[in-house]
């Protein structure tokens, strides 16, 4: 079973924030709570390359990651389907559909970035790791 630490609860300012972090890469914020049972709504929108934010029942944040990989958003997202523990804590996920093709580097940064945004680096850690944000300004601007 996987561990699933609870972040902090997800802040209106804080999430109106996160498209920022997409800089020139960003597409489109999909920031209304789609319920995670139904993350098959977005194969419509057809995101090859995002950030998705997956929080519980209370609001709080239960995952933040990526799909950048070869399989584009919902194949990533019924990965985490696909583990029960995940699926019986996930309640809505959210997404920052970047630029199909984006950088490695870039959606890193991005991710790296919304997670110092989300405070999830002090309040999530040992169980989970994110990628810095360090050139973050150099590599979306």
């Amino acid at each position: 079973m996987t561990a699933l630490p609870a972040g902090p609860v997800l802040l209106r300012h804080v999430l109106g924030r996160l498209p920022l972090a997409a800089g020139r890469y960003g597409v489109a914020s999909y920031l209304e709570p789609v319920p995670f049972a139904d993350f098959e709504r977005y194969a419509d929108l057809g995101i090859v390359t995002g950030i998705y934010l997956i929080t519980d029942i209370d609001r709080r944040v239960r995952w933040l990651g990526q799909a950048s990989r070869d399989d584009d958003l919902v194949s990533r997202l019924a990965d985490h389907w696909q583990d029960p523990a995940k699926r019986a804590v996930f309640t809505a996920v959210r997404v920052l559909h970047l630029r199909d093709h984006t950088p490695v580097a870039a959606v890193n940064a991005i991710e790296g970035k919304c997670a110092d945004w989300l405070d999830l680096r002090s309040t999530m850690r040992p169980a989970r790791v994110w990628p810095q944000a360090t050139d973050w300004l150099t590599l979306v601007a």
